[in-house]
């Protein structure tokens, strides 16, 4: 079984999209795609599909990882089935750029040596969340302070 959602194309995102500048580097389409895809984890053989309407937003950035080289790298982000108006698909576009350098923030910030934040990039995984991590000890600290043993 799939999911599926309707809605008319969104013209007046697609001209706020032609009309969009953030930073140097950073490049914005709206793509109809197969947005990613990977083994079911029920081991049917069979891929998993996310396919529909996506704002891309390609950045051509200095790697995280290896700041003396340069990276470009697209950000898919899902395009909901909407009806907005002028300044609500404007906030969105504001909110997907946010997103971003929200993502490239957590892979740039370290301290001694450690990526606290670092983003799980993994399928399956929003590499739009910010985690913190932790010790085993914190994991296994209930909310009332109590550790427990069988975690």
């Amino acid at each position: 079984m799939t999911m599926s959602q309707e809605a008319p194309w969104p013209t007046v995102l697609e001209e706020l999209v032609g009309k969009l500048r953030y930073r140097a580097g950073w490049t914005f389409s709206l793509v109809h795609i197969d947005r990613d895809s990977w083994p079911d984890k029920r081991d049917t053989g069979d891929l998993l599909h996310c396919r529909g309407l996506t704002l891309d937003i390609l950045v051509c950035v200095p790697d995280s990882y290896h700041p003396d080289r340069n990276r470009a790298t697209v950000h898919h982000m899902i395009v909901p089935a909407a009806t907005y108006d002028r300044r609500s698909w404007q906030r969105w576009l504001f909110d997907q750029c946010r997103l971003v350098d929200v993502h490239e923030a957590m892979e740039i910030f370290e301290v001694n040596g450690v990526r606290p934040y670092a983003p799980h990039h993994g399928p399956g995984n929003d590499p739009y969340l910010i985690f913190e991590h932790g010790s085993d000890e914190d994991v296994a600290t209930s909310f009332l302070g109590q550790v427990k043993t069988d975690v």
